[in-house]
């Protein structure tokens, strides 16, 4: 007699068995289940050995293939690159986000060209996306493809109109093909009044230079004005396209040096850039000027002051220019000479307020003569001036050597009031601030100066004071 439970019963067990195999729905056994605990409350600790777990169950459940996903995000989050991408690539499919990861992934391993590989695909794939085009478009301009960053840029503005993309996408262009960035720089003044100041200038500055007809000429005056605005990397890149359409162009030459040294000091291609601007026109003052700060920079004042000394015969009326011969003179130890310098500054430009600010700076600096001349010298430049911020700082900075901090913190607020944004008197009021062991009026000053001015000596100076006064950050 046949078993009724073996008849009936069992096959259909083993038929639902069969049913949940195929369709990769399997009973979890106590193991795989221990191993989800493991796994979580590895990520959860963020234990070096989270994402091996992962992949350790994505071995015993092929079906899985979102276990490879989980194991490489897993790795990327604790900055195991290299592991991330063996465990993106595993999986037989990915989905969006494992896809732009693995780009990430490839990216933060130095892999640039493989990172703009996955990223294309993604876009091949699954279409293009706001992740998946800012991605490339940075990662573009890592590897000095403009013409593809644009493209990406152009494309990202089609999806979410933000100020910070239009400005992003005409500042590339200002560098790159200057003729087409008003429209976006405009387009983004419009949106971001905290943008609106530097993206007109641009603008107004390249429609300008457009009137002249002549794109080497329009490539040099948007690189002038991204320097200006310390965009060195794009200045570069402007400078360079000149030169690339104009390779007798001696002041683009010139201006590529500068920005090549700005970028990094002692800059072999800098100096070259330059040596070809004198090559090009010995009389350009704008190689004369960058190579006498290169020979500064270098610490060889007397082959500075040759050149810089060409440059002031080249532009008598350059009152900068003039200002930095003197400070040659201060520097190379001669203050009597630079002094007499100044004085001759004055003389010839009485009614100016900055050859007194000058005056008064080189006082403050070489502690010279600070009652008799500097003092009388700040007093002038606020008369000629007496809304200017740079004039009520240079007097606050005086007095405050003097002694007077009374005096000194009312110049500084009557300077703050005149330009809040004028770095300067920040960092001097942060200074003051920390004489009066005012340490959260000095911190907050300290840290403006820092913002307004960032990747200058008054940032750098800023910095120092916070770590050596007022424990750091």
């Amino acid at each position: 007699m046949k078993n009724s439970f073996s008849d009936g019963l069992l096959p259909k067990i083993f038929g639902i068995l069969m049913i949940l195999t195929l369709s990769g729905i399997a009973l979890r056994p106590h193991k795989i289940t221990r191993g989800f605990e493991l796994a979580r409350v590895a990520q959860s600790d963020n234990s070096p050995d989270a994402a091996q777990r992962f992949a350790a169950l994505a071995e015993q459940m092929p079906y899985r293939a979102d276990l490879w996903q989980q194991a490489g995000f897993v790795a990327l989050a604790q900055h195991d690159y290299l592991a991330a991408i063996e465990y993106f690539s595993q999986a037989k499919s990915l989905a969006p986000a494992g896809m732009l990861a693995l780009g990430d992934a490839h990216q933060q391993n130095g892999d640039l060209e493989a990172a703009i590989s996955i990223w294309e695909q993604f876009n091949n794939q699954f279409g293009s996306s706001e992740e998946s085009l800012t991605r490339l478009a940075s990662t573009y301009l890592l590897h000095d493809n403009y013409d593809a960053a644009i493209a990406a840029l152009k494309e990202l503005s089609t999806f979410n109109l933000q100020p910070s993309t239009l400005y992003q996408l005409g500042m590339l262009l200002a560098a790159h093909n200057p003729a087409a960035a008003p429209p976006y720089l405009h387009q983004a003044a419009e949106f971001d009044s905290e943008i609106e100041t530097s993206a007109r200038a641009l603008a107004f500055t390249i429609q300008r230079a457009l009137q002249r007809d002549e794109s080497a000429y329009t490539l040099l005056v948007a690189g002038q004005e991204l320097a200006h605005q310390n965009h060195w990397e794009l200045a570069y890149h402007a400078f360079a396209r000149a030169t690339e359409l104009r390779p007798d162009y001696a002041e683009a030459w010139a201006y590529l040096g500068e920005a090549a040294q700005q970028l990094e000091a002692e800059s072999p291609s800098g100096l070259a850039a330059l040596e070809k601007a004198l090559a090009l026109d010995a009389r350009s003052f704008a190689a004369n000027t960058f190579m006498a700060l290169y020979w500064q920079r270098q610490g060889d004042s007397e082959t500075s002051q040759a050149y810089i000394q060409t440059a002031a015969a080249l532009d008598p009326q350059n009152i900068p220019i003039q200002i930095y011969l003197a400070e040659l003179l201060a520097q190379a130890g001669d203050l009597a000479t630079a002094h007499t310098f100044y004085q001759q500054i004055i003389a010839d430009n009485p009614d100016k307020p900055l050859p007194y600010q000058a005056l008064t700076e080189f006082c403050i600096r070489y502690n010279f003569k600070l009652n008799e001349i500097g003092l009388p010298a700040a007093r002038q430049a606020v008369l000629l001036a007496p809304r200017a911020a740079a004039a009520l700082d240079v007097m606050g900075q005086i007095l405050l050597r003097l002694g007077d901090q009374l005096n000194a913190e009312r110049f500084f607020l009557r300077a703050l009031h005149a330009d809040a944004d004028y770095a300067p008197v920040h960092l001097h009021l942060g200074w003051l601030y920390i004489l009066q062991d005012e340490s959260v009026l000095a911190r907050g000053h300290l840290k403006a100066a820092i913002e307004l001015a960032p990747n200058t000596q008054a940032a750098d100076h800023a910095q120092r004071l916070l770590g050596d006064y007022l424990g750091g950050p």
